[in-house]
């Protein structure tokens, strides 16, 4: 299958934001919570003799999973449960497309052919369609499912529909009740069952919440947290044997709600169409509160606070060819272009802040007239601290927190002002990658911001807080000449 097309249907992004929206909820909760529904059961016993599939369901996408009011031909466990994670999903993707969903094999499938239904619940092929209410609302799907593959014919997928259409004329007497307006968002915890306490990690003591836990199929490691801020805390764990880092938000703010949403797009943005470096595979998330990431073989991300001790000098040139494909590379999502950031804003705020003078801002704001058409998608925060190495050689980034849209150059200005100011071969070979790539202004606008300190890390050592005072000053003398050419009067 074509990735694009595929991607066409299946948009990660989308999908969360379309299985958490409050009014469908509000719908999905109208119907009750009944976990085996007669009607409906014998609604997938008529499909699947018709069909003669291995299996047929109606599937209601709630939160944080799905039930299958109407099932028949699952594997015993998951039959007598009548309940699966999102994790093992393919009705998601139905509800975040509002189309229909055909799946000929799913173990070749560019997005799908890692998902857990396919081992778990033998899902190998598969066809949904929508289940919508009269008032508008996607409550799941109707699917059917086959554990060979299975080309889908016309008459199936028309019938299949049908099946679709009549669960949501009955839904749809439920569904009765107007749009509300949102509710205030309740004050956010654990969920149950994911610790030995109910609430987030205090502060100073990362260990007092280490959840074991959170869906089948992925384990958090009962050590301490590898990273805790004021708003999220990152734990080590596994997903399908391989090395996870989950991210969960611990504090109910707009401003840490926003800052969470964001990083979900940026990891989703870099999953589907990467550069040619790698990114860490976006796994799953419930769009505000957890983060699933997983690394390469044998590579957990954000573990280490000190560049990795396998990268050395030898490294920097292949550092600096990645930094400067990411600084020219563009998402194909449209939605990529919300993140535009506002250089003027950038320099105004020096500038309050007596960081930079009159002349260097009345400049800079001439320079980013002058390329401010080009936007593209940087990593924004690259140091040699985010660079790790896979066993197969290729680099491996951590740490979007700030990727965006910004003027070409960013990832090259960021590496250059953390180099040691005294690493003369390291600038060159990133000076030389600019010309390269031509894009010496908007590296310029770049260097010269990211070169204005706003601070310091806490917790930086006296010798630390030298060596980047010492390269911040290095980085600053190269931008003022650069700027001052780029622009003479």
């Amino acid at each position: 299958m074509d990735l694009d097309a595929a991607l066409d249907s299946i948009d990660p992004v989308r999908t969360a934001a379309a299985v958490r929206d409050p009014a469908r909820l509000r719908a999905v909760a109208a119907i009750g919570e009944a976990t085996v529904d007669a009607w409906c059961d014998e609604l997938v016993a008529s499909a699947r003799t018709q069909l003669g599939t291995s299996a047929a369901l109606v599937s209601i996408v709630e939160r944080h999973g799905q039930r299958f009011p109407g099932a028949l031909g699952l594997p015993p466990q998951w039959q007598r449960r009548r309940v699966a994670p999102l994790t093992h999903s393919f009705c998601q993707y139905v509800v975040g497309s509002r189309r229909p969903l055909v799946v000929t094999d799913a173990r070749r499938h560019p997005v799908l052919h890692d998902n857990p239904a396919i081992s778990d619940l033998n899902t190998v092929a598969y066809a949904g369609a929508p289940i919508v209410t009269a008032a508008g609302h996607v409550l799941g799907a109707f699917c059917a499912t086959d554990s060979a593959p299975r080309s889908w014919t016309g008459s199936e997928l028309r019938q299949i529909a049908a099946y679709a259409a009549r669960c949501g004329q009955r839904f749809s007497r439920q569904d009765t009740e107007p749009d509300q307006p949102d509710p205030p968002p309740p004050r956010q915890q654990p969920p149950a069952g994911t610790g030995p306490a109910d609430h987030p990690p205090a502060a100073g003591n990362p260990a007092s919440w280490n959840p074991t836990a959170l869906f089948p199929d992925f384990r958090i490691d009962a050590r301490p947290p590898i990273r805790m801020s004021r708003d999220e805390v990152v734990f080590r764990g596994r997903f399908h044997a391989e090395n996870a880092t989950i991210k969960i938000r611990i504090t109910d703010t707009a401003e840490a709600r926003a800052r969470f949403v964001h990083r979900i797009h940026v990891y989703s943005a870099f999953g589907p169409t990467p550069p040619p470096v790698v990114a860490g595979a976006y796994r799953w998330s419930d769009n505000d509160r957890f983060l699933i990431l997983s690394g390469g073989p044998g590579t957990m991300l954000q573990t280490r606070e000190e560049p990795d001790p396998a990268l050395t000098s030898a490294h920097l040139r292949d550092v600096v060819t990645a930094a400067a494909q990411l600084s020219t590379w563009r998402p194909d999502d449209e939605d990529a272009q919300i993140w535009q950031i506002d250089h003027h804003r950038m320099i105004d705020e020096r500038h309050r802040a007596h960081t930079i003078t009159d002349d260097d801002a009345r400049r800079l704001h001439d320079l980013v007239r002058w390329c401010e058409p080009v936007r593209m998608f940087a990593h924004g925060s690259l140091t040699m601290h985010c660079v790790k190495q896979l066993p197969s050689g290729r680099l491996t980034f951590t740490g979007f927190d700030r990727a965006g849209m910004y003027l070409p150059g960013r990832d090259l200005a960021t590496l250059y002002v953390t180099l040691p100011h005294d690493d003369h071969a390291g600038h060159w070979h990133i000076l030389d990658r600019v010309t390269d790539v031509d894009a010496l202004e908007p590296f310029t606008v770049n260097l010269f911001l990211a070169a204005t300190p706003v601070t310091i890390p806490a917790g930086t050592t006296p010798a630390g807080r030298a060596a980047r005072w010492a390269a911040f000053r290095s980085a600053r003398d190269v931008a003022h000449r650069l700027l001052r050419q780029l622009t003479t009067d």
